[in-house]
């Protein structure tokens, strides 16, 4: 066996994150070299939890460990494959930046393989033409031109290099670096759109998802993000993600939900109906059970339809640094092993975890420290942070490994959060109770919602209206309450989950939106229909509660929903009640300071402790 490699040396005309974040994407890499897409399966094996991988090349069956792959953001990174079965002992690829004087990126990549001469020499042939062929491709992709709006210091502070450089490839196509793009049946989607522009939809946003459709790549159109896309064409969040539920019934799109890991943040399983999930989930990265919270583990995605494009991207490398867009930085030592690296650390809360051992601690930086040391014993990890680096410095990494066994630690941003449409948000859009009614839990099932925020309200006044002005026109006035309602709820984010009677129960991802939301009902109500002698009153309140399959269409119950009941049932005529707790959250206490507000204390019924209530109204003329 010999160590058969070819190198490349290329300078981008591009800053160093995004140069990284595309040509660390291991999975292009992977797929530009011609190797096969393995199957994948985790594995415990000397108290590790490791990615073994099975392909065959030229019929030649193939089985290897995937150790975890070592990255710095911006700075470097390198895969491996330790292979059990086939003629090839190991293999790999390795890229490092650096800055060049001018301001550009000169990237130094290898790729390599221990095996025979003959396969070696092969490999080594093979992969110089695919690097010269890729890096070629990515150099033209990252044009000054196609970064041009990208701040790359947020890259490094707040925004993942990653989910940037993923704006730049959604911009163009490249069929090496973007993937295959398998036939459209223009046919199907021509049809399909004329129904989705019929549909109450931004007209320019239709366009796009339809153009987006027809032009990318099959692993752009496989799992679409709407929130994603929306950043790219500038457009309202809101606004796409109603166009991709209405395209959803048109038949364009599929509608399916991703669990992610709360630890790794990797989706563990995709379901196509909300009955398909059960109330907890088992990730095998990180091996733990967890219970599903629909307000945080669960996120709508969007394939696009079999009807239109039958795409299935395949997978050439889950160990990529694409996949994992939070982590800046992952790292390997051997036992007893000292590693030091530079690294322009992000500043901000990060979290500091060592996979294995299943250590972790929390860190916050105003400033880049000069040193950050990482300390990882048996039992224990100890992380500190030293001095301040100078402007423009980067901080120097230091991992010690003190057990008796190879160590994998990583560097997480946690105060970013992905463009996902969690399931509390697509809920609370009225368009998903309507073209969705009866995609709900399954019956039995109570799916966790950590945090959602609910509204109540209820027309007074209506049974002397009915007696005043007959039942036809009364009926009449109510359902002209009833949209007036519904128009201020969508307006401010919310969707309406039943109606009841004479109330209304809606949902909100904030109690911000619900109170604000709140407020307008008032408002719009009163100059509407208060001549009428009519009134609405409300309550609003946030918290945990859980989402259940009720009359086969989705609902929620719990204390939280009970309590915004009962607030309601505390309000006068034009008022919204809401905890004094509640009212101390900044966002929702700048609305309130704008109006009149009266303080008081009640008892709820099912509640124990006596409340204190803050009943709010919009100042009248």
């Amino acid at each position: 066996m010999g160590l058969y490699q070819s190198e490349l040396e290329v300078v981008f005309d591009a800053a160093r994150p995004l140069v990284w974040a595309i040509v660390a994407d291991t999975n292009r890499w992977d797929r530009a070299a011609g190797l096969a897409p393995p199957a994948y399966e985790w594995r415990k094996e000397g108290g590790k939890n490791l990615r073994v991988a099975r392909a065959q090349e030229l019929g030649v069956p193939l089985e290897w460990i995937e150790p975890p792959y070592r990255w710095i953001e911006g700075r470097h990174v390198e895969g491996e494959r330790r292979f059990r079965a086939g003629p090839v002992e190991r293999g790999g690829f390795r890229v490092t930046l650096e800055d060049t004087a001018d301001g550009r990126t000169r990237a130094k990549a290898v790729a390599w393989v221990e095996a025979s001469m003959v396969i070696g020499v092969v490999q080594k042939l093979k992969f110089s033409r695919a690097l010269a062929a890729y890096f070629g491709e990515v150099a033209a992709l990252l044009s000054p031109a196609a970064a041009a709006g990208l701040d790359v210091k947020k890259a490094r502070d707040d925004e993942p290099a990653v989910t940037q450089a993923r704006r730049i490839l959604l911009r163009s196509y490249s069929a090496l670096a973007s993937g295959p793009r398998t036939e459209t049946d223009l046919r199907a989607l021509d049809t399909r759109a004329r129904t989705l522009r019929a549909r109450p939809v931004e007209a320019s946003v239709a366009e796009r998802l339809v153009e987006h459709i027809r032009t990318r790549a099959d692993e752009d159109v496989s799992s679409m993000k709407p929130f994603e896309l929306a950043r790219l064409w500038g457009a309202d969040r809101r606004d796409v993600l109603r166009t991709f539920l209405h395209a959803t019934e048109a038949g364009l799109t599929d509608l399916v939900w991703q669990v992610n890991c709360p630890v790794c943040r990797v989706g563990a399983r995709v379901a196509e109906h909300l009955g398909e999930l059960a109330d907890s989930q088992h990730c095998g990265a990180c091996e733990i059970d967890y219970a599903i919270d629909f307000a945080r583990h669960v996120e709508a995605v969007f394939p696009v339809s079999a009807g239109v494009r039958k795409v299935a991207p395949k997978l050439y490398c889950a160990s990529s640094p694409a996949f994992l867009p939070h982590v800046f930085a992952q790292l390997r030592v051997d036992k007893g092993g000292r590693v030091e690296h530079d690294a322009d650390l992000p500043l901000g809360q990060i979290l500091v975890r060592a996979l294995w051992l299943k250590h972790s601690q929390e860190l916050e930086h105003a400033a880049r420290p000069a040193r950050l040391e990482i300390v990882v014993s048996d039992g224990a990890m100890r992380v500190t942070s030293e001095g301040e680096a100078a402007p423009g410095a980067p901080t120097r990494v230091v991992l010690v490994n003190e057990t008796t066994d190879e160590v994998a630690v990583l560097v997480e941003r946690t105060s970013w959060s992905a463009d996902a449409v969690l399931g509390v948000v697509v809920t609370s859009m009225p368009e998903f109770s309507t073209l969705f009614a009866t995609e709900a839990p399954a019956s039995g099932v109570e799916l966790r919602v950590g945090h959602i925020a609910l509204l109540f309200s209820d027309l007074t006044g209506s049974t002397a209206l009915y007696e005043r002005v007959g039942d036809a026109k009364a009926f009449a006035i109510v359902e002209d309450h009833f949209r007036l309602m519904g128009g201020v709820i969508e307006k401010h984010g919310g969707g309406v989950v039943k109606t009841m009677g004479d109330a209304v129960m809606a949902s909100f991802p904030t109690l911000a939106q619900a109170l604000a939301a709140g407020l307008e009902m008032v408002e719009a109500h009163d100059a509407k229909l208060g001549a009428l002698d009519l009134g609405v009153k409300i309550g609003v309140h946030a918290g945990p509660c859980l989402a259940v399959r009720a009359n086969e269409r989705l609902d929620y119950f719990g204390t939280t929903v009970n309590v915004a009941a009962r607030l309601q049932a505390q309000a006068g005529a034009s008022q919204v009640v809401l905890t004094e707790h509640a009212a101390e959250d900044p966002r929702v206490a700048r609305l309130v300071e704008g109006a009149t507000r009266a303080r008081f204390e009640a008892r709820l019924k099912g509640i124990r402790e006596e409340q204190r209530l803050l009943a709010v109204e919009r100042p009248r003329g």
